[in-house]
Protein backbone atom coordinates (compact mmCIF):
# COMPACT_ATOMS: atom_id res chain seq x y z
CA UNK A 1 0.00 0.00 0.00
CA UNK A 2 1.33 3.48 -0.95
CA UNK A 3 2.13 5.92 1.69
CA UNK A 4 -0.64 8.10 -0.01
CA UNK A 5 -3.56 5.39 0.37
CA UNK A 6 -2.37 5.18 4.27
CA UNK A 7 -2.36 8.45 4.70
CA UNK A 8 -5.49 8.44 3.27
CA UNK A 9 -6.79 5.62 5.51
CA UNK A 10 -5.58 7.77 8.59
CA UNK A 11 -7.74 10.45 6.98
CA UNK A 12 -11.35 8.44 7.13
CA UNK A 13 -10.26 7.35 10.62
CA UNK A 14 -9.94 10.40 12.08
CA UNK A 15 -12.88 12.03 9.69
CA UNK A 16 -15.97 9.68 9.88
CA UNK A 17 -16.52 9.62 13.31
CA UNK A 18 -16.55 13.05 13.55
CA UNK A 19 -19.39 13.52 10.84
CA UNK A 20 -20.89 10.01 12.60
CA UNK A 21 -21.44 11.98 15.62
CA UNK A 22 -22.31 14.76 14.21
CA UNK A 23 -24.50 13.32 11.88
CA UNK A 24 -26.77 12.02 14.79
CA UNK A 25 -27.20 15.41 16.97
CA UNK A 26 -26.86 18.17 14.53
CA UNK A 27 -30.09 17.78 12.69
CA UNK A 28 -31.71 18.31 16.10
CA UNK A 29 -30.05 20.69 17.55
CA UNK A 30 -30.63 22.69 14.78
CA UNK A 31 -34.28 22.05 14.61
CA UNK A 32 -35.10 23.38 17.85
CA UNK A 33 -33.24 26.81 17.54
CA UNK A 34 -34.11 26.98 14.01
CA UNK A 35 -30.56 27.71 12.50
CA UNK A 36 -31.77 28.16 8.87
CA UNK A 37 -32.03 31.28 6.09
CA UNK A 38 -35.88 31.15 7.46
CA UNK A 39 -35.02 32.36 10.95
CA UNK A 40 -33.22 35.54 10.08
CA UNK A 41 -36.20 37.14 12.56
CA UNK A 42 -34.74 35.34 15.62
CA UNK A 43 -31.36 36.53 14.61
CA UNK A 44 -32.35 39.85 14.58
CA UNK A 45 -34.60 39.79 17.77
CA UNK A 46 -32.04 36.91 19.94
CA UNK A 47 -29.25 36.84 18.68
CA UNK A 48 -25.88 37.54 20.68
CA UNK A 49 -24.15 40.40 20.64
CA UNK A 50 -21.16 41.76 22.79
CA UNK A 51 -22.96 43.33 25.69
CA UNK A 52 -24.25 42.35 28.88
CA UNK A 53 -26.22 39.28 28.03
CA UNK A 54 -23.70 37.84 26.16
CA UNK A 55 -20.88 38.25 29.03
CA UNK A 56 -23.09 37.04 31.27
CA UNK A 57 -24.28 34.03 29.57
CA UNK A 58 -20.16 32.27 30.05
CA UNK A 59 -20.89 32.29 33.81
CA UNK A 60 -24.39 30.64 33.46
CA UNK A 61 -23.86 28.13 30.40
CA UNK A 62 -20.58 27.04 31.28
CA UNK A 63 -21.59 25.07 34.36
CA UNK A 64 -24.67 23.60 32.40
CA UNK A 65 -22.10 22.42 29.74
CA UNK A 66 -20.07 20.96 32.18
CA UNK A 67 -22.73 19.26 33.66
CA UNK A 68 -23.98 18.39 30.55
CA UNK A 69 -23.62 14.07 30.88
CA UNK A 70 -26.72 14.54 33.22
CA UNK A 71 -28.78 14.30 30.67
CA UNK A 72 -27.30 12.62 28.12
CA UNK A 73 -29.92 10.13 26.33
CA UNK A 74 -28.99 6.81 25.33
CA UNK A 75 -28.18 7.71 22.24
CA UNK A 76 -25.55 9.98 23.46
CA UNK A 77 -24.30 7.81 25.39
CA UNK A 78 -23.67 5.01 22.75
CA UNK A 79 -21.76 7.96 21.10
CA UNK A 80 -19.60 8.34 24.34
CA UNK A 81 -18.78 4.60 24.34
CA UNK A 82 -17.88 4.50 20.29
CA UNK A 83 -15.32 7.79 21.50
CA UNK A 84 -13.85 5.50 24.38
CA UNK A 85 -13.50 2.58 22.56
CA UNK A 86 -11.56 4.29 19.94
CA UNK A 87 -9.11 6.20 22.54
CA UNK A 88 -8.66 2.61 23.77
CA UNK A 89 -7.83 1.11 20.15
CA UNK A 90 -5.61 4.76 19.73
CA UNK A 91 -3.76 3.93 23.33
CA UNK A 92 -3.03 0.14 22.22
CA UNK A 93 -1.38 1.55 18.72
CA UNK A 94 -0.07 4.80 20.00
CA UNK A 95 3.34 3.62 19.54
CA UNK A 96 3.12 2.02 16.30
CA UNK A 97 1.29 5.16 14.96
CA UNK A 98 4.27 6.95 16.36
CA UNK A 99 6.83 4.95 14.73
CA UNK A 100 5.03 4.69 10.97
CA UNK A 101 4.58 8.66 11.04
CA UNK A 102 8.06 8.87 11.66
CA UNK A 103 9.09 6.35 9.11
CA UNK A 104 6.98 8.23 6.19
CA UNK A 105 8.22 11.85 5.67
CA UNK A 106 8.01 13.12 2.38
CA UNK A 107 8.14 16.73 1.21
CA UNK A 108 4.72 17.07 0.18
CA UNK A 109 3.60 15.63 3.29
CA UNK A 110 5.68 18.38 5.38
CA UNK A 111 4.50 21.29 3.34
CA UNK A 112 0.95 20.29 3.75
CA UNK A 113 1.47 19.71 7.37
CA UNK A 114 2.97 23.70 7.54
CA UNK A 115 -0.23 24.82 5.78
CA UNK A 116 -2.70 23.41 7.87
CA UNK A 117 -0.91 23.58 11.75
CA UNK A 118 -1.58 27.41 12.27
CA UNK A 119 -5.31 26.54 11.92
CA UNK A 120 -4.91 24.41 15.21
CA UNK A 121 -3.97 27.42 17.44
CA UNK A 122 -3.34 31.00 14.84
CA UNK A 123 -5.63 31.01 12.97
CA UNK A 124 -8.92 30.63 14.88
CA UNK A 125 -9.12 34.10 16.47
CA UNK A 126 -8.65 35.63 13.20
CA UNK A 127 -11.59 33.27 11.59
CA UNK A 128 -13.72 34.49 14.94
CA UNK A 129 -12.67 37.77 14.27
CA UNK A 130 -13.44 38.26 10.44
CA UNK A 131 -16.15 36.29 10.91
CA UNK A 132 -17.61 38.96 13.51
CA UNK A 133 -16.79 42.12 11.69
CA UNK A 134 -18.16 40.65 9.05
CA UNK A 135 -21.29 40.34 10.87
CA UNK A 136 -21.28 44.06 11.92
CA UNK A 137 -20.76 45.51 8.67
CA UNK A 138 -22.73 43.90 6.56
CA UNK A 139 -25.76 43.82 9.42
CA UNK A 140 -26.02 39.72 8.82
CA UNK A 141 -27.02 39.33 12.17
CA UNK A 142 -26.86 35.36 11.37
CA UNK A 143 -22.52 35.87 10.93
CA UNK A 144 -22.46 37.70 13.65
CA UNK A 145 -24.46 35.84 16.13
CA UNK A 146 -22.39 32.57 14.75
CA UNK A 147 -18.92 34.23 15.01
CA UNK A 148 -19.42 34.88 19.20
CA UNK A 149 -21.20 31.28 19.38
CA UNK A 150 -17.94 30.00 18.36
CA UNK A 151 -16.09 32.06 20.04
CA UNK A 152 -17.93 30.85 23.32
CA UNK A 153 -17.70 27.25 22.50
CA UNK A 154 -13.59 27.97 21.80
CA UNK A 155 -13.17 29.27 25.25
CA UNK A 156 -15.10 26.21 26.72
CA UNK A 157 -13.38 23.62 25.20
CA UNK A 158 -10.08 25.48 26.10
CA UNK A 159 -10.59 25.67 29.45
CA UNK A 160 -11.58 21.97 29.69
CA UNK A 161 -8.55 20.67 27.75
CA UNK A 162 -5.83 22.72 29.55
CA UNK A 163 -7.30 22.00 32.83
CA UNK A 164 -7.02 18.15 31.68
CA UNK A 165 -3.50 18.77 30.64
CA UNK A 166 -1.99 19.77 34.11
CA UNK A 167 -4.05 17.02 36.07
CA UNK A 168 -2.79 14.11 33.20
CA UNK A 169 0.32 14.94 32.60
CA UNK A 170 1.56 12.75 29.74
CA UNK A 171 4.85 13.23 28.34
CA UNK A 172 5.41 14.27 24.38
CA UNK A 173 6.50 11.97 21.91
CA UNK A 174 9.45 14.65 20.66
CA UNK A 175 10.74 13.79 24.22
CA UNK A 176 10.25 10.01 23.98
CA UNK A 177 9.60 7.19 22.47
CA UNK A 178 7.37 5.34 25.31
CA UNK A 179 4.00 6.32 25.02
CA UNK A 180 2.98 5.47 28.41
CA UNK A 181 5.12 8.18 30.44
CA UNK A 182 3.44 10.54 32.83
CA UNK A 183 4.18 12.75 35.74
CA UNK A 184 2.17 14.34 39.05
CA UNK A 185 -0.45 16.82 38.57
CA UNK A 186 1.04 20.20 37.57
CA UNK A 187 4.43 18.67 37.25
CA UNK A 188 7.26 18.43 34.55
CA UNK A 189 6.30 21.83 32.13
CA UNK A 190 5.65 21.89 28.65
CA UNK A 191 7.28 18.39 27.87
CA UNK A 192 4.30 16.69 29.80
CA UNK A 193 1.77 18.55 28.25
CA UNK A 194 0.88 15.62 25.32
CA UNK A 195 -2.85 15.07 26.66
CA UNK A 196 -5.12 16.23 24.75
CA UNK A 197 -4.36 18.05 21.71
CA UNK A 198 -4.99 21.32 22.37
CA UNK A 199 -4.93 21.86 18.50
CA UNK A 200 -7.21 19.35 17.60
CA UNK A 201 -9.58 20.92 20.34
CA UNK A 202 -9.05 24.09 18.80
CA UNK A 203 -9.74 23.24 15.41
CA UNK A 204 -12.77 20.91 15.89
CA UNK A 205 -14.64 23.32 17.75
CA UNK A 206 -14.53 26.07 15.41
CA UNK A 207 -15.37 23.24 12.45
CA UNK A 208 -18.51 21.88 14.81
CA UNK A 209 -19.75 25.55 14.96
CA UNK A 210 -19.19 26.17 11.48
CA UNK A 211 -20.62 23.13 10.57
CA UNK A 212 -23.62 24.05 12.76
CA UNK A 213 -24.57 27.63 11.96
CA UNK A 214 -24.08 26.86 7.96
CA UNK A 215 -25.06 23.39 7.38
CA UNK A 216 -27.93 24.55 5.05
CA UNK A 217 -24.68 25.13 2.81
CA UNK A 218 -23.86 21.74 1.54
CA UNK A 219 -19.52 22.24 1.26
CA UNK A 220 -19.42 23.51 4.57
CA UNK A 221 -19.38 20.73 7.01
CA UNK A 222 -17.44 18.58 5.04
CA UNK A 223 -14.39 21.05 4.06
CA UNK A 224 -14.87 22.02 7.59
CA UNK A 225 -14.19 19.01 9.03
CA UNK A 226 -11.58 17.78 6.53
CA UNK A 227 -9.65 20.73 7.28
CA UNK A 228 -10.11 19.77 11.13
CA UNK A 229 -8.79 16.29 10.94
CA UNK A 230 -5.62 17.65 8.55
CA UNK A 231 -4.79 19.77 11.02
CA UNK A 232 -4.89 16.85 13.83
CA UNK A 233 -3.10 14.74 11.44
CA UNK A 234 -0.25 17.25 11.44
CA UNK A 235 0.47 16.90 15.11
CA UNK A 236 1.10 13.55 14.65
CA UNK A 237 3.20 13.96 11.46
CA UNK A 238 4.99 16.45 13.27
CA UNK A 239 5.82 14.24 16.34
CA UNK A 240 3.88 16.61 18.62
CA UNK A 241 0.99 14.73 19.88
CA UNK A 242 0.52 10.47 20.03
CA UNK A 243 -2.51 9.70 18.24
CA UNK A 244 -4.99 9.28 21.52
CA UNK A 245 -4.08 12.88 22.04
CA UNK A 246 -5.33 14.01 18.61
CA UNK A 247 -8.25 11.50 19.08
CA UNK A 248 -9.37 12.96 22.13
CA UNK A 249 -8.65 16.33 21.41
CA UNK A 250 -11.20 16.41 18.91
CA UNK A 251 -13.85 14.80 20.75
CA UNK A 252 -13.44 17.40 23.00
CA UNK A 253 -13.64 20.32 20.51
CA UNK A 254 -16.64 18.39 19.11
CA UNK A 255 -18.66 17.50 21.93
CA UNK A 256 -18.09 20.34 24.04
CA UNK A 257 -18.83 22.28 20.96
CA UNK A 258 -22.61 20.51 20.44
CA UNK A 259 -23.62 20.72 24.58
CA UNK A 260 -23.10 24.46 23.69
CA UNK A 261 -25.57 24.97 20.98
CA UNK A 262 -27.70 22.09 23.40
CA UNK A 263 -27.82 24.66 25.97
CA UNK A 264 -28.84 27.57 23.45
CA UNK A 265 -31.28 24.89 21.95
CA UNK A 266 -33.06 24.67 25.27
CA UNK A 267 -32.83 28.43 25.96
CA UNK A 268 -34.99 28.91 23.17
CA UNK A 269 -37.38 26.76 23.27
CA UNK A 270 -38.26 28.25 26.85
CA UNK A 271 -38.28 31.46 24.61
CA UNK A 272 -40.90 29.93 22.54
CA UNK A 273 -42.90 28.47 25.77
CA UNK A 274 -43.25 31.80 27.10
CA UNK A 275 -44.36 33.57 23.56
CA UNK A 276 -46.98 30.97 23.36
CA UNK A 277 -47.98 31.66 26.56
Amino acid sequence: MSSACRYFGILLLFLLPCRFAAAQQEDSVIAVMGLSDSSTAWYQEHGYRINKTYVLSYFTDLPKVAGSPLRYSARDWRTVAFVTAGAGVFLLTDKTVNKWMRANQEQFYTEVAKVVEPFGNKYPPFIIGAMYLTGVVTKNRKIEHASLMTAKSLVFSTLFYVSTKQIIRRRRPLYTQEPYEFNEPFQGGREYTSFPSGHSNTIFTVATALAIEFKETKWVPPVAYTLATLTALSRLYDNRHWSSDVWIGAAFGHFITKAVYKVEARKKEKQMLKLNF
